[in-house]
């Protein structure tokens, strides 16, 4: 009787372990879980820069390139206005989605209440020059001088007052500043003689040199390297697009990388947008490249110049923490996304 009851045991487990069998066999396979999507969430992008400047050749190689096409862009612009405050508005407007202008013109607007925040860095190029008539062999020689700068509150505005004070003059009573947008306005203005210092950017700088004028002090005496332009966006907007910020900079980023690597075909995009001699585009790529960093780096000492400017000027107490400007998650985690 008792072997007959473990038999019947073991029947009815064989049995049960057939019916398992078979109902794993005949069920369907088991969905894989969904992948995240990495498509930006805003397929139609529009870019702001200060100027259509050759500094920010990334930005227009990435759209001639492809890459933003790569990156699932359907259409992307990439528009200049004149100087920082103009892109500082179109983003606040709601015009563009991000732009690239000076660190400067960021604070500025935080200052002013804006929700701004830099995403990215990389443009660490100590660019410009100040260029006087041929009578002036240094800034301390242009006091009463009449001097040319983009806009109130930009980037050249910021550098030009410093530059004065660190030749000891006082730029609010020293000099004139005035509004002339572009650098193409500066060099007629000069030509004309109705200005006396303008500030130069790449390869404008050439075209000054070539025309008779002096130099009469660089950036690169103030700070090798400078955070001279970073790439930001309204903090909702990073918030509720980190696929397209990530887009973005995968398609900048890999413009960099291709401009270090094709120096001659760079040089033939920069004289096609903006109509410079191809020998004054080639060197200022050369020129231009040790700027360029695809990893979104920030300059070391150029911060610290930067604060030391942004200090004397009144604009701010004290230096600033980077989180207070700079949402740096992107920066920190880019090995797992920007390849």
């Amino acid at each position: 009787m008792e072997d007959r009851c473990v038999r019947c045991f073991c029947d009815v487990i064989v049995i049960l372990m057939i019916l398992v069998f078979l109902t794993i066999a005949g069920a369907p396979p088991a969905k894989a879980a969904p992948l995240i999507s990495t498509k930006p969430e805003k397929v139609e992008l529009r870019i702001g820069l200060p100027d259509l400047d050759a500094a920010f050749l990334p930005n227009w190689a990435a759209d001639q390139l492809g890459y933003f096409k790569e990156e699932g862009f359907s259409d992307v612009k990439v528009l200049g206005f004149q100087g920082g405050p103009p892109t500082v508005q179109a983003l606040a407007s709601g015009t563009i989605d991000l732009c690239v202008t000076g660190l400067s013109s960021l604070i500025n607007s935080i200052m002013a209440g804006q929700r701004f925040k830099a995403f990215w860095a990389g443009y660490n190029m100590a660019e410009f020059a100040w260029y006087g008539l041929p009578k002036y062999k240094s800034i301390m020689e242009t006091k009463g001088g009449r001097y040319g700068i983009t806009r109130f509150g930009s980037l050249t505005d910021f550098l030009t007052r410093y530059a004065l004070r660190r030749a000891g003059l006082n730029p609010e009573k020293d000099v004139y500043m005035l509004q002339l947008g572009g650098q193409v306005q500066h060099l007629a203005a000069m030509s004309s003689g109705q200005l006396d210092v303008g500030i130069f950017s790449l390869p404008n700088t050439y075209m000054a040199a070539e025309k008779g004028f002096v130099r009469l002090m660089s950036q690169k005496e103030l700070s090798q390297d400078f955070p001279t332009h970073v790439a930001y966006a309204k903090e909702e907007f990073i918030a509720m697009n980190p696929n397209t910020i990530k887009a973005y900079v995968r398609a900048t980023t890999k413009a960099m990388e291709w401009i270090k690597a094709n120096p001659d075909e760079a040089a033939r995009l920069i004289n096609k947008q903006l109509k410079y001699k191809i020998e004054y585009a080639r060197r200022a790529v050369d020129d231009l490249i040790p700027g360029w960093h695809p990893d979104g780096r920030l300059p070391r000492d150029g911060m610290k110049v930067f604060w030391v400017i942004t200090l004397e000027s009144g604009e701010v107490k004290e230096p600033w923490p980077n989180n207070q400007w700079f949402d740096d998650a992107f920066f920190k985690t880019q090995n797992e996304w920007r390849k």
